[in-house]
């Protein structure tokens, strides 16, 4: 006996080879209950799809005993035999190809979107694809603990020397970490900059790899690498470059960033340095193209942050002051 892809395959006496449907010997023929809230269109492939799958693998002989296992299982599940037998004989029928648009997801809800797929359905020729609510493996929390260090991003591996090493990868971290563990462990200081850093440094530093940060989240290429210049820049470390040239007008906004504990925030990336800091160059160095501030003693409403919608409509203004 073989089983191959759902298929077993038996050798007869007479040399033949013979096939049925195969099925592990842990297999508890439990199914999507037929009184269960989804939608019938889902309800109805469970029955067709046992039954074609019979009817196509197995041969003559084994077809009754394979029909008679599923009617036993279906009836457990809550199907009727009869529906099921009618279903499966009519998805054999093909349907005319129906020039359709983008398909519709809805929630189902019993009474409530199958009709309003049927409308869309007739009236618009869109498809509706129903999904099932809430299930129960949306609401329990996965038992297992997720690592920090499995994204793509900058790192920081901390000496206790007082430097550290910046790096950044596509990958996960994790990986990376791994490689420099395996290059220290085998001295290659030509592949790592921490294994010639811990080779050099000799029994008097340790390198802290339990203790590796994440200083920032980016899988794409540019703002990663941008990023680490970045760390680079504002961090003592032992880095065999700066990493990319950054340009020398960002000097004075990087040194102001030391001051924001930039590090901690959720969504880590290039433009929360640069919007940290930038709001707080325009606050002390207004241009002129800002409103003056209000010198008297007359009071003040606040206003929300800057943000992308105040810097279009400053430039709209100024647009409109230039003309006039």
């Amino acid at each position: 006996m073989l089983p191959f892809l759902d298929v077993l395959v038996r050798r007869e006496t007479d040399g033949r080879l013979s096939h049925t449907v195969y099925r592990k010997p842990t297999h508890t023929d439990r199914y999507l209950r037929a009184d269960s809230h989804h939608h019938p269109s889902h309800l109805a492939s469970v029955s067709r799809t046992l039954i074609n799958r019979a009817l196509n693998l197995c041969d003559p002989q084994y077809i009754d005993a394979e029909l008679d296992h599923l009617r036993r299982v279906l009836e457990t599940n809550g199907y009727n035999w009869r529906q099921c037998t009618r279903l499966a004989s009519s998805s054999c029928k093909r349907r005319p190809a129906v020039a359709e648009r983008t398909p519709a997801f809805l929630p189902y809800v019993k009474g409530v979107t199958d009709t309003i797929g049927h409308l869309l359905r007739r009236r618009y020729s869109i498809r509706t694809i129903f999904r099932p609510p809430g299930q129960l493996r949306n609401l329990l929390r996965s038992p297992k603990d997720k690592d920090p260090l499995a994204v793509p991003g900058v790192y920081m591996i901390p000496c206790d020397c007082g430097s550290s090493y910046i790096g950044e990868t596509r990958r996960n971290i994790t990986t990376r970490l791994k490689e420099h563990i395996r290059s220290v462990k085998n001295m290659d200081t030509h592949t790592s900059a921490v294994a010639e850093h811990a080779c050099s440094a000799g029994t008097t530093h340790f390198l802290r790899f339990d203790k590796v940060s994440v200083l920032a989240r980016e899988k794409y290429f540019v703002p990663r690498k941008v990023r680490e210049a970045i760390e680079i820049s504002r961090r003592p470390n032992f880095n065999r470059d700066g990493g990319w040239a950054l340009p020398p007008a960002w000097k004075p906004s990087l040194q102001s960033a030391s001051a924001y504990n930039v590090a901690g925030l959720e969504c880590d990336t290039v433009s929360a340095v640069c919007s940290t800091v930038f709001a707080s160059t325009r606050e002390s160095n207004p241009t002129p193209t800002q409103p003056p501030a209000n010198e008297s003693n007359e009071p003040t409403t606040s206003h929300a942050p800057y943000s992308t919608r105040d810097s279009r409509q400053r430039a709209r203004w100024a647009r409109n002051s230039s003309r006039q």
